[in-house]
């Protein structure tokens, strides 16, 4: 566990970043901010994960309108 200890005047800084420490403003308070380790990340969902959920059409990888295609590629003529 880590621990950091501060000794610090509340003033309107502080108070908008810790709301909760406003009827301590102006005096000098001691702060003690503990931290342990922090807990694992969450994973990413997993391959297939919406399986069933999507439907692709017949024509997916059906080549693209001229128009459509040239707007992608740039026009090269």
């Amino acid at each position: 566990m880590q621990a950091l200890k501060l000794q610090v005047v509340v003033d309107d800084i502080i108070v908008s970043a810790l709301p909760a420490l406003s009827p301590f403003r102006g005096q000098r308070i001691e702060l003690i901010a503990l931290g342990g380790a922090q807990p694992p990340a969450e994973l990413a969902p997993i391959a297939g994960g919406l399986l069933g959920q999507i439907e692709m059409k017949d024509d997916f990888d059906a080549s693209l309108p001229a128009d459509i295609r040239h707007a992608f590629e740039g026009d090269e003529a």
